[in-house]
Parts: C-alpha cells; structure tokens; sequence
C-alpha cells in the first residue's frame, strides 16, 4: 500500500508549487503595478521573473490535471464518441493524453539540456533560463509519472462541501 502513495505526494507537491507560483505571480503584478503608478519605479525584470514562474506554474498544474484527470475536451465530439463508443472512448483518451503528455516531457527535457549546455541567458537579468526549463521538464514528468501510475485524485463537486 505504501509503494502506491508516490503519486499522492507528487500531487501535493504539483499543488503546493502551483499555488507558491501563482501566489509569487499574483505579488508581483500587483506590486510592479502600483510602484510604476505611484512613484514611476517598476520593478527591474518583473516580467522576466513572472515569465519564468508562469512556466513553473504550467508544469506544476500538468501534475493536478493529470491526477484529477480534467484534461480539456471538445464538447462537439466528446459527448458524441462516449455515446458511440462507451468502453473504448475512456481508454482511446487517456492513450492520447499519456502520449501528448509525453511528447512534451521528452520536448521540454531536450530543450532544457540545450538551454543549460548551452548556458543562454535571460535579456534583463541575465539569470540562466535552462534551469527554468529543466525544472518545468522534472514537473511535465512527475505528470507523466503520476498519468501511468493510474492513481487518481478524489474531485470536489460543486454541491458537496467533502470530496467524493
């Protein structure tokens, strides 16, 4: 029972680094706003930085979409091919969202080998983009990792106050 906890603990880690970054996002709007409207002092690389913790945040909320498994669909087709198709649509999507899911960890984990070797750095600050890349890469894993392990997180519903 222990060993199927690892997926819950990346959950948790996927939730508590998307709420720091959008928290960190949300701060630093708000303040590079305020200082260029009352005192003409913007933050130096404000943009830079909320750019760099928006990718964070992506990666980070991969790993709850994956575990609550709220990928998006498309309404026009959706509907249609689970009336059609009841047992195999289920498995046809979550083939193509472990594939999708994949084929951008592998895309992100090459990227961010090429931007660290190569140490590109950022226009402003000039902070070393790779490791923002290699560190959204390690969170689209984790959301691979946690998509195979078939472990799902319990939903909220919109009437009920436990989750279900």
């Amino acid at each position: 029972m222990e060993s199927r906890r690892w997926p819950e603990r990346l959950y948790r880690v996927g939730q508590t680094i998307g709420v720091l970054s959008a928290a960190l996002i949300a701060l630093m709007t708000v303040t590079d706003v305020g200082l260029r409207y009352f005192f003409n002092k913007p933050i130096f690389g404000a943009a830079e930085i909320v750019n760099a913790t928006l990718a964070i945040l992506v990666g980070a909320g991969l790993i709850v979409v994956a575990a609550l498994r709220i990928h998006i669909s498309v309404d026009l087709f959706d509907a249609p091919l689970r009336r059609l198709l009841p047992n195999g649509y289920p498995r046809w999507v979550y083939l193509w969202n472990v594939l999708g899911t994949a084929a951008l960890a592998a895309l992100l984990v090459r990227h961010a080998w090429h931007t660290v070797d190569a140490k590109e750095l950022t226009a402003v600050l000039e902070f070393q983009i790779g490791w923002i890349y290699a560190a959204t890469a390690a969170l689209v894993v984790a959301a691979f990792a946690v998509l195979i392990s078939n472990w799902r997180a319990k939903q909220m519903t919109d009437d009920e106050d436990d989750y279900v």
